[in-house]
């Protein structure tokens, strides 16, 4: 666990920043007098914002300055209409899949937090013939075609143009490239709904879902840790009762995850310890429960400045090598080998190599 010395070491100058952070965005896992101290409103700190951008928490950061001054940002407009706009184009996208009778989930994108996106990520739970049919109603809608890989089609806003544009992926299988790092059918039972904003009902999965997902995703296809995935995983803890707990623990051994979430639970344990001097109950009794703590993971952490983390070449090992007794993930890694790999996918791999190895 967090000792003493490391505790010294992740306090040193070049961690302050982080600590700050951390602390003005807060923690759903720590009592509100813990936090009394530290959740005031703030300056913008040009530092902290190019930080949370890195971690893909921009919006999270700027929604902590004063609202008197954020209001002014540039920054915060941006990001506040791009989340506006993409609430109302997953508005649009459910009515359209609820009108077409197609069985849905948009996943990976309504976070339990509001903040901006890169895409909306949807995944069709029914037939190949309903996926192909979810890409068809897309296109009438007037969503702008920009790309189809094995398992996943590309649509862009057909309204509104940001700095980086809305994207709609529209899933056959939970996947990068031809390789299947989740089985949509062990999952298709945990579908619950919630209401937007706009009061429509949107299929989503349970936050225990949810959570595997995000971790999956981090681990096995962004081979990264940021604090999106930090912020996400306290929230949706957060959530959880007892049931969905033990719910959760068993997902994570059926989908041969459980090096992936020791890994990310480990990176998410000594965060919070960092900064909130404790690590939350729920996390400390999953962490426990799947094998405890990942040892290599302690001396990455103290010995970069802040997230993200780099997955590294051992600890992915690990993760590809339980991963590998999941059959459905086994066959799609001989398919992706044998297949011709894109230019995207071979620009793709080369660049997660590079930086694996870096």
């Amino acid at each position: 666990m967090l000792n003493r010395a490391g505790y010294v070491k992740m306090c040193s100058k070049d961690k302050q920043h982080l600590l700050v952070l951390l602390r003005a965005i807060g923690s759903p896992q720590a009592s509100n007098k813990l936090q009394a101290g530290e959740r005031l409103e703030n300056s913008y700190v040009p530092r902290l914002y190019a930080m949370a951008e890195a971690n893909k928490i921009p919006l999270t950061y700027l929604n902590t300055v004063s609202p008197e001054e954020r209001q002014n940002l540039a920054e915060y407009n941006y990001h506040y209409t791009r989340l506006r706009r993409l609430l109302e184009m997953t508005n649009e996208v459910s009515e359209l899949f609820n009108e077409g009778d197609v069985n849905y989930v948009v996943f990976k994108t309504l976070r339990p937090y509001p903040e901006d996106v890169s895409d909306i990520d949807v995944l069709n739970l029914g037939s190949r013939r309903d996926y192909e049919k979810m890409v068809e109603i897309l296109r009438r809608a007037g969503y702008i075609f920009m790309e189809r890989g094995a398992y996943c089609t590309t649509f862009q806003d057909y309204k509104t143009r940001f700095k980086t544009e809305l994207m709609i992926d529209v899933y056959d299988e939970v996947s990068v490239g031809y390789l299947v790092y989740l089985d949509k059918r062990k999952l298709s039972r945990h579908v619950s709904e919630i209401e937007l904003p706009t009061g429509q009902i949107v299929r989503v999965f349970s936050p225990e879902v949810e959570l595997l997902a995000t971790i999956a995703h981090s681990a096995i296809k962004e081979n990264q840790y940021i604090l999106a995935e930090y912020f996400a995983t306290l929230h949706y803890l957060a959530l959880m009762d007892q049931s969905s707990i033990e719910e959760l623990i068993d997902l994570v051994r059926r989908n041969k995850l459980v090096n992936a979430f020791r890994w990310h639970l480990t990176i998410t344990s000594i965060l919070h310890k960092f900064a909130f001097g404790f690590i939350p109950e729920k996390l400390s009794n999953i962490l426990f429960r799947l094998g405890g703590p990942w040892i290599r993971t302690y001396k990455q952490v103290f010995e970069l400045s802040y997230p993200p983390y780099k997955c590294g070449p051992m600890t992915l090992i690990s993760i590809f090598k339980e991963k590998l007794r999941d059959n459905i993930f086994k066959r799609s890694l001989c398919t992706q080998m044998l297949t011709p790999p894109t230019k995207a996918f071979t620009t793709r791999l080369l660049t997660r190599l590079r930086d694996i190895l870096h």
